[in-house]
Parts: C-alpha cells; sequence; structure tokens
C-alpha cells in the first residue's frame, strides 16, 4: 500500500446561491469551473498518496450580493443550489472517506457574522459534511491549520479592508468594509453586465484614493458611484447582526469606517497599515513573513495563505524586498517557503490552481507546489517548487 505522504490546500471557490447564477447578468464569481472542481475533488479522494485535503477559506460567498438584494445570512442556499452539487457531492464523499481527511479554515466571503454564528456555522458543517474538521477560533472567525511547522490560513486577517472586524460600534458583526465592496460591485454587475473582478476594480480605486485624508469615505464614495449609486443609496441588511435597521446608507457605511486605519493600530498582529494595504491588493507575503517566519514564537518555515486570487511561491522571503529565487527548479533547500492557492473562480488569470505538500522522510525533505488544474502537458507539473529539510 502505497504510504498517503501529501496534503492538498485550495481556496476562495466562492459557490453561490441561485440568485447569483440567473437572470440576464449572473453576478456570481464561481460558475464555468464547477465540474472543474468537482472532477478534481473525486481525483483527490481515489488518489492513494494524499491524506488531507484543507479547504482555505471562501468555499462559500455571502458578500457576493447587490446591495439591493436580500443578504446570505447562512450557507443553505448556497449548498441547495442545484449548480453546486458536483462540488457539494464530492465534498461530503471526502469528509467521510476513512483514508483522505477534510478540514477546512473560513475565509472573509464565508466568515461568520458575529460571535454566535460562529456556532452555528460549525455546527452546519459538520451536519452537512460528516467528518469535516472546522479549524475556527470560539470569538472570531479566524482559523490556522497547524501541523509540524507547516501553518495555513486564508489570511484576510492581515488586510486592512477584509479583516474581521472587531472594533466599529456596535461590536456585535465582523463584517469589515470589504463586504459592503462586494455587494457594490455585484450590484454593478447585475445591473450593468459588466465583467468585474472585486480585486481588481478595488485595486485601481485604492491607487486613487490612497493619499486623500478621507479616503475610505471618498474610496467608498467613489465605488459606489461607479456602479451607478451615491452616497444616499441603500443597502439591504434584512438579517444581517449589528444592525438595527433594514437597510443603511453608502455614506452611513462610510462614516462607520472612517476610521479604519486608526482602528487598525489596534490590532495585536504587528502588521502595520501599509502592510495591510498591500495585503488587500495582492500580496500577503510581507504579512506572511511577520506574522510567522520572523515571530519569536513562531517555529512555522512553510506559510500557506489564499485570499489573493493569485497562486504565487516565495523561497527564504524573510528579507520581502529581495527574496531568494536562486533557485527555480527547486533543488536546493530553502530555509523557509511562502506559497499563495490561487483561486478557481471563472475570472482567474492563471486558471484553477493549489498548493500540494508532499514530506519524504527518508529524505528528510518537505516538500512544496503550487500547481495547476488541469495540469498543462506541455509545461512543467508545477508552476513553482521548493523544499524545507526537516
Amino acid at each position: 500500500m502505497t504510504d498517503r505522504t501529501k496534503r492538498i490546500f485550495i481556496s476562495d471557490i466562492h459557490m453561490g446561491d441561485c440568485r447569483s447564477i440567473e437572470g440576464p447578468h449572473p453576478y456570481c464569481w464561481f460558475k464555468n469551473n464547477i465540474n472543474t472542481l468537482a472532477t478534481f475533488l473525486d481525483e483527490q479522494l481515489r488518489a492513494t498518496d494524499v491524506k488531507e485535503v484543507v479547504i482555505l477559506g471562501d468555499l462559500f460567498d455571502q458578500w457576493v450580493i447587490p446591495v439591493d438584494a436580500t443578504p446570505l445570512i447562512s450557507y443553505d442556499d448556497i449548498c441547495s443550489n442545484p449548480a453546486n452539487e458536483p462540488v457539494i457531492k464530492n465534498l461530503k464523499a471526502l469528509a467521510k472517506s476513512p483514508d483522505v481527511k477534510l478540514s477546512y479554515v473560513p475565509g472573509n466571503h464565508d466568515m461568520s457574522m458575529n460571535a454566535d454564528n460562529i456556532v452555528v456555522t460549525k455546527q452546519f458543517l459538520e451536519k452537512t459534511f460528516p467528518g469535516i474538521r472546522y479549524f475556527c477560533s470560539n470569538n472570531v472567525p479566524l482559523g490556522t491549520y497547524c501541523v509540524g511547522t507547516l501553518a495555513a490560513e486564508h489570511g484576510d486577517r492581515y488586510c486592512l479592508f477584509n479583516a474581521p472586524d472587531t472594533w466599529t460600534p456596535p461590536q456585535n458583526t465582523y463584517l469589515p468594509l470589504g463586504y459592503f465592496i462586494s455587494r457594490l460591485v455585484a450590484y454593478k454587475v447585475a445591473t450593468k453586465g459588466s465583467n468585474e473582478d472585486y480585486h481588481v476594480t478595488f485595486e485601481n480605486f485604492m491607487k486613487d484614493f490612497l493619499k486623500r485624508p478621507d479616503f475610505v469615505e471618498d474610496l467608498l464614495a467613489a465605488i459606489a458611484e461607479d456602479a451607478g449609486l451615491n452616497r444616499e443609496s441603500t443597502i439591504n441588511l434584512l438579517g444581517v447582526p449589528g444592525f438595527d435597521n433594514v437597510t443603511t446608507t453608502v455614506g452611513d457605511i462610510g462614516k462607520r469606517f472612517r476610521d479604519l486605519t486608526r482602528n487598525w493600530e489596534r490590532t495585536p498582529d504587528n502588521i502595520n497599515v501599509p502592510t495591510a494595504i498591500i495585503g488587500d491588493i495582492g500580496n500577503l507575503s510581507y504579512a506572511a513573513s511577520i506574522a510567522y517566519l520572523q515571530h519569536a514564537q513562531s517555529n512555522a518555515n512553510i506559510v500557506i495563505f489564499g485570499h489573493t486570487h493569485q497562486a504565487s511561491m516565495l523561497k527564504n522571503p524573510v528579507n520581502v524586498l529581495n527574496p531568494d529565487q536562486s533557485d527555480p527548479d527547486g533543488m536546493v533547500p530553502s530555509g523557509s517557503i511562502y506559497a499563495n492557492c490561487g483561486t478557481w473562480v471563472d475570472s482567474a488569470e492563471a486558471g484553477c490552481t493549489y498548493v500540494e505538500t508532499e514530506e519524504v522522510p527518508e529524505k528528510k525533505r518537505h516538500f512544496v507546489r503550487v500547481k495547476e488544474y488541469p495540469t498543462n502537458a506541455t509545461e512543467h507539473a508545477a508552476l513553482y517548487e521548493g523544499f524545507v529539510d526537516t
């Protein structure tokens, strides 16, 4: 019998409900790749060398909902969406498999909306996918998967606009400003039919407004205007914890988060505002280095994130301004490795990607590979590859 030495890390699938794929202008991020992911999951179930599949957040998407639509406050409508059935079916099979474990870490698009919702989410996942392992704090919708010297999480906790909000009163919702931006962009897609990528939209606006004194409010107002709305436009918040009224306005949300940068300084992770903004626009290697690879209380030498939708790898990224990339073929051991899973959304430039790790005890090596799926037979099997000594 072949030893099971591999772990598979995927993130940022973004399954939506029926509404998101219907109508003249579907606004969901994940539709064309549903069967591709289902096939991939089935292959991991049947593989003789895989021992665990770890989902690093954003399996479900409760954020990409137009501002005039009723919000999603649970995963029921996503799991019951017939289009998602192939993925749900194979996730259930993985969860009950005696050979391959299924683990789940929350992201920002599927974070629990308040503390009470964390328990509800855990119960829902364990009922829907019997056997799944849920890695999440009891107090905040953040989780870290750790095994040996490997640490993996979604990565949103290090991002200014997407980390769970624990400081803005009233403090009974974790939804950050990114939630409202996602809904504004979804509204634009649903009403205008534009092909929008939230990450690209956000990055473009961020560059223009970053140096303004009231950049948070101005940024939100500009994104709303781009969607055909204004500061007085309403946002449907029916059932969303932390909001007494059924609706709020774009302007009120801007005021709610106007002190975002000042409040961020209260976070305990030693991630400053510039680093948190860099994470928001697609580079989490700085945060990974600070939070794990340089941290005195961390023994991690492999860090895997998702969130950015950009598959990548950096070897020895402690000096993030000048990381060591002298070994492109992965033949020399690295002191540390940062890898990002990429995404499975339809618009992904690099296609569907994932991270594979492999422990080889006889060689005392722990390999990390960033791979595409399906693999292009004319190219290398791995987009990036490296290893650390064990």
